[in-house]
């Protein structure tokens, strides 16, 4: 644009060299001169765009549309929940399966906490475990860690009085569908809908729980289905059981290929640290670690490896179904180590060398006891 300009100076000074010098010292002409010149050059350019345009949108609009609909699925085309008693290992082991697999950092992640009940912001912490799930960007997998019973009535006598009334739901649903029942009512929550996903893909609302339509079974996967402004949330209470064989279930019917893994741990060690940190009753803990175990029992004859009850006479219905059930010993864990782990990680398809620090907590347990 410069050399332009000064030839059209140049032009200027064979007839006139007053004048150019006068030109070359207005602004005004100056800046009109540049703006022509301009105007045509982003005429061109924005031309050629179009054309360009024009050229690549169909995919790029292909490539867009499907990136979009990846991001707006709810559901992870591969689950891996991990179950387990309190205490009984299982977010170290949902931990490493989720480095692992690509679905959790290795150095955690960041995570902001909800807004209270009045809508005060939450604040942001590092998460370094696998708290509730992890799941890679790309929708490919997800880790869910599931403590039986899991949640928190606030404190742990209150975990022991209100433990009679800890129910069993039938799936641990989609975060994007998971609501609090306490938080129901809060305006700020009322506000936040559902994603489309929670029914079209989830198929979770009140107005279709128990039918079946188009072949597709809806349910909420817990009793409580959310109903009005909270329709597409399933509606939790602070601290409940899941029934591992039922979520598996429930998961199947969506399309999803799921694993459950049972982190098995000794029994006395688990009582030891549920009594501490979780409920100080040791009755209460007691009972409830039996209906732990039960829950993750049952799921072990139902889709177990098929054929490992096959000579033992004990009663079981996994005969013509996949294994979908894997248990996992925590003591075998510390032992073996990797050799153990990699094992695990062909088990559950996960292509990996990662190795975590090995450190048995069974120690500490240990030594207060005796």
């Amino acid at each position: 644009l410069l050399s332009l300009h000064q030839l059209h100076c140049a032009h200027v000074q064979q007839g006139n060299n007053r004048k150019c010098q006068k030109m070359q010292c207005s602004k005004g002409t100056h800046r009109l001169f540049l703006g022509f010149l301009l105007g045509i050059y982003f005429d061109r350019t924005s031309k050629l765009i179009a054309t360009m345009n024009d050229a690549v949108a169909p995919s790029l609009h292909n490539s867009m549309s499907s990136s979009s609909r990846s991001r707006q699925s709810i559901l992870s085309k591969r689950i891996i929940t991990v179950f387990g008693t309190e205490s009984s290992g299982s977010t170290f082991l949902a931990t490493t399966l989720g480095i692992a697999s690509g679905a959790f950092p290795l150095n955690g992640t960041y995570v902001t906490l909800p807004t209270d009940r009045n809508n005060n912001p939450g604040r942001t912490i590092v998460e370094q475990t696998v708290a509730r799930r992890a799941r890679s960007t790309d929708g490919e997998i997800e880790i869910q860690h599931i403590s039986l019973p899991w949640g928190f009535w606030g404190t742990k006598r209150r975990n022991c009085k209100l433990s009679e009334g800890t129910i069993s739901v039938d799936a641990f649903v989609p975060e994007p569908c998971f609501r609090f029942d306490y938080q129901s009512t809060w305006k700020h929550r009322l506000e936040a809908k559902a994603p489309a996903g929670c029914r079209e893909e989830a198929h979770i609302s009140e107005k279709n729980n128990g039918t079946t339509i188009t072949g597709k079974k809806w349910t909420c996967g817990t009793n409580n289905c959310g109903q009005g402004d909270n329709d597409g949330y399933a509606l939790y209470p602070r601290r409940f059981f899941v029934n591992v064989t039922a979520h598996i279930e429930w998961y199947l019917q969506r399309g999803v290929d799921i694993t459950a893994v049972l982190s098995v741990r000794d029994k006395s060690v688990t009582l030891t640290g549920k009594v501490k940190n979780h409920c100080p009753d040791q009755a209460i803990s007691r009972l409830e670690e039996e209906r732990a175990l039960t829950i993750m029992s049952n799921s072990l004859r139902n889709y177990g490896r098929p054929g490992r009850f096959k000579e033992s006479g004990i009663p079981h219905d996994n005969s013509n179904k996949e294994e979908r059930v894997v248990s996992v010993s925590y003591e075998t864990l510390m032992a073996m180590g990797e050799s153990y782990l990699f094992d695990i990680y062909r088990t559950l398809g996960i292509n990996s060398t990662f190795v975590p620090e090995f450190k048995d907590g069974n120690e500490k347990y240990v030594r207060a006891q005796s």
